[in-house]
């Protein structure tokens, strides 16, 4: 815990010094305000009145507080003009919605005294700077509040369980040809000048990094058609260190990875009719990725080459059948290809924990298709909320890989290599071309119902099925409950099944290797430099999915309960376990005996199977959200626990140590124990904007194994006697990072409101501001010269500067 305290310290002064509330939350303005007008009137809210009033507030509340922190993103300085204006409409909508609500919840005389308190005052909409009629609501078709953690919609759990696909969210639905005319053009610069070495590295090398965006949106023809253009171009250098020892002596080397990325993203609503709308995006994106591989053992002769391009087709139509009643299609249509080229094809080295040299050999292309397609229909009525709809998924894929074609020796050490014996050669063979196709349909359907005005009740069902799995039996089913047991105090819960696909990638590696059009030979004890003068060859490797393997799935009982505060200060505190079934681990069905050496099939070489195992994680999580004067904070702590019965760093590629026996790998999970992350983002005078980011987090596990194939099974993770998997804790990590910038406005767009006129942004980043060293993960291989040393840091501090221009 003492990685935490500086974190907490920092988080606990920045809520202490400062005093009065000023931009508060629309839901919290409109809430004053009735309770001001009926208590005035002598008619204010019964005790029983606040508690059914709980639940229907905070869940606008929370959805208000998604989108109104937009509005307070100063991470990139003040928010740009069309994001802005989406959440205001979005606040706006909502704002109004739940003020035509609120009668239902009065007596008579209040009603009369509310109505009359707003003709009076003549109530308007709160928010700050919000001049622009662009930002009216009548600019959204409909807005999709979602605070289920267990919504259907998605395969995943939101919240802690590290499952965040789905769950909570805001989704803002636009009309075409609304709003105002916006844009923007940025320009971000950074250089070696401005960056602090790498501690592991004897150089500073040269660095250089520049971003230009550029964005223009508005409507095309007024009340049908928005468009928005969208270009960025962005080059960058990454920096990363080798840190080796050869024969030579140690090797240290800050290095570069050239990066580019391009893409032009085109997106508009074509409103077809007063209640119908098509939402249409295309891109084309591209990037450039030079000197991959390189860094902490790799050696430059290790680097290669990639290129990507992308393109992505999605369309979306939105047809409000009633007030009530939505349906929504959409179809998406991505197109990619990837080809990647070596430095060099040349023999590999592998010195375990000491260095990696030679030819990286990962030639490679691939060329895939996606297709999706997704119904749903949308029913919001008094006491009921409905979403029922499916989903399809699709990807071919063509790949023509020659990984590892010319050969890789294995060393246990460096002296091992210094003497010319080497642990283990391994060459794959013969045909590079694979194709491979998965096909995903999912059928859902939820309904929430209000059987209280303090308790809703969340009913859903989610079937799903794949192909290359002889699995149909994956119904998922979903119990959640939201109930206002006090004013401002929400509890919510329930229990869930979540299946997860088989991905791609995960499948394809273990069908990639069949053994007869592509095979891995590996030789035991080979020759230097002929691997095969001496040695024991083994029958080749192959990889094949169990036939009895069914998707994975986590079943999740959740509880979390949300506190609103006065002065705007919001809680959550969140608990799950997630107990994980059949999730994907390799496993040698092939592994020899540990009495006699000999394997089950003598003439098959290694069989690497994707089998089921099984995992258990517990989460508690803790966030803090507030607005405190010119300071909008927000705080995050998860505590976690997991264990499993994964080998190695839990990749499903990983082998046990002992294939015979995967009871030995069941241990902890390689994620920290605690981490801590906190931003403060600051509207200061004279449209100054300042946002500090604060992260903490305690060490990442890892393994000791003792460098050498002591069990004989082909390979080389063993760990010494009594030593479990994971049992040593890398070090704490503490990072403090800051955006600065100052605006400069000229003029208004005419509606007398400050901050909507065109503005000029400077500004500057600072990563790792003061400069810490945080280490890395050390080598847990006894035989290395870093055993038990970090060898590599993450980036050292880090100044990029750069101006905006908006309208």
């Amino acid at each position: 815990m003492n990685v935490m305290r500086p974190a907490l310290i920092c988080i606990f002064l920045a809520t202490t010094a400062f005093g009065q509330l000023t931009a508060r939350n629309p839901v919290d303005e409109l809430k004053d305000q009735v309770t001001k007008a009926l208590a005035e009137a002598g008619v204010p809210f019964s005790a029983d009145q606040e508690r059914q009033l709980a639940l229907l507030i905070e869940e606008e509340r929370q959805a208000a507080e998604n989108l109104f922190g937009e509005t307070w993103d100063f991470s990139q300085g003040p928010p740009p003009g069309e994001q802005q204006d989406q959440a205001l409409a979005g606040i706006r909508f909502m704002y109004d919605e739940l003020r035509n609500e609120l009668p239902a919840y009065m007596t008579a005389a209040q009603r009369t005294a509310w109505e009359s308190y707003q003709s009076e005052q003549d109530v308007a909409f709160y928010t700050e700077d919000s001049g622009d009629a662009g930002a009216g609501s009548g600019r959204i078709q409909q807005i999709r509040v979602t605070n289920n953690a267990f919504n259907v919609e998605t395969g995943a759990a939101n919240g802690s369980s590290g499952l965040r696909e789905g769950g909570a969210r805001t989704e803002v639905i636009e009309r075409g040809g609304v709003g105002a005319y916006h844009g923007n053009f940025a320009a971000i610069f950074q250089d070696e000048e401005l960056n602090a070495r790498n501690p592991f590295a004897d150089n500073k090398p040269p660095y250089y990094e520049r971003t230009i965006n550029a964005d223009i949106s508005g409507p095309i023809i007024q009340d049908r058609l928005s468009l928005n253009f969208a270009v960025r171009d962005n080059r960058r250098e990454n920096v990363g260190t080798v840190k080796a020892q050869t024969l030579d002596g140690l090797f240290s080397l800050g290095v570069t990875r050239p990066v580019e990325n391009r893409s032009y993203d085109t997106r508009g609503v074509l409103q077809l009719a007063d209640a119908h709308s098509l939402h249409m995006r295309f891109q084309f994106a591209t990037e450039d990725s030079s000197n991959e591989n390189v860094g902490n053992f790799s050696l430059p002769e290790r680097a290669s080459r990639t290129k990507e391009r992308n393109h992505v087709v999605d369309l979306r139509e939105v047809f409000v059948i009633s007030d009530r009643t939505v349906h929504d299609v959409r179809f998406i249509w991505r197109k990619d290809r990837s080809e990647t080229v070596p430095f060099s094809d040349a023999l590999g080295i592998v010195v375990k924990d000491a260095f990696t040299g030679g030819g990286s050999q990962n030639r490679s292309l691939i060329n895939g298709n996606e297709y999706e397609l997704s119904n749903l229909v949308y029913f919001e009525g008094n006491n009921l909320t409905m979403r029922t709809g499916f989903r399809g998924w699709r990807r071919s894929e063509r790949s023509d890989s020659e990984n590892n074609f010319f050969g890789e020796f294995t060393f246990s050490d460096l002296e091992s290599y210094r003497a010319g014996k080497p642990l283990k050669y391994r060459v794959k063979c013969c045909d590079p071309l694979f194709k491979m196709s998965q096909t995903h349909l999912v059928f859902f359907s939820q309904n929430d119902f209000r059987l209280t005005p303090t308790f809703t009740l969340m009913l859903g069902v989610r079937y799903f099925m794949q192909t290359d799995l002889d699995d149909r039996n994956n119904v998922d089913p979903r119990i959640g409950f939201a109930y206002a047991i006090g004013n401002s105090t929400v509890i919510r819960g329930g229990v869930a099944i979540f299946t997860n696909p088989a991905n791609f990638r995960q499948n394809k590696e273990f069908t990639y290797l069949d053994g007869t059009r592509l095979f891995e030979t590996q030789i035991d004890n080979p020759g230097w430099p002929d691997p095969f003068s001496a040695g024991t060859v083994r029958p080749p490797t192959r990889t094949q999915l169990d036939p009895n393997l069914r998707n994975s799935y986590f079943f999740l009982p959740q509880i979390q309960l949300e506190q609103s505060f006065p002065h705007n200060l919001f809680v959550t505190v969140a608990f799950d376990r997630a107990r994980g079934i059949n999730q994907p681990r390799g496993r040698d069905m092939n592994a020899p005996f540990s009495e006699s050496g000999l394997r089950p099939f003598p003439d098959v070489g290694q069989i690497l199977q994707l089998v089921s195992g099984s995992s258990t994680y517990h989460h508690l999580n803790v966030t803090l959200r507030q607005r405190v004067s010119i300071f909008n904070i927000t705080a995050d702590y998860l505590y976690f626990h997991g264990v499993s019965d994964q080998a190695g760093t839990g990749g499903f590629q990983d082998l046990p140590v002992d294939s015979r026996d995967v009871t030995k790998e069941w241990g902890r999970h390689v994620n920290p124990t605690h981490t801590f992350n906190t931003s403060v983002n600051s509207r200061l005078p004279m449209d100054v904007y300042l946002t500090t980011v604060v992260g903490a987090r305690s060490g990442r596990r890892y393994t000791i194994t003792t460098g050498r194939d002591d069990n004989g099974d082909g390979v080389s993770n063993d760990r010494p006697e009594g030593v479990v998997k994971n049992s040593e804790v890398g070090p704490n990590y503490f990072d403090v990072s800051f955006n600065i910038s100052k605006a400069f406005e000229f003029g208004s767009n005419g509606s007398g409101a400050t901050g909507t006129g065109p503005r000029m942004n400077v500004f500057a980043n600072l990563s790792n501001a003061f400069n810490m060293t945080h280490l890395g993960t050390p080598s847990g291989v006894l035989r290395s010269p870093f055993f038990g040393r970090s060898f590599n840091a993450t980036s050292p501090r880090q100044i990029e500067v750069g101006m905006r221009f908006q309208f």
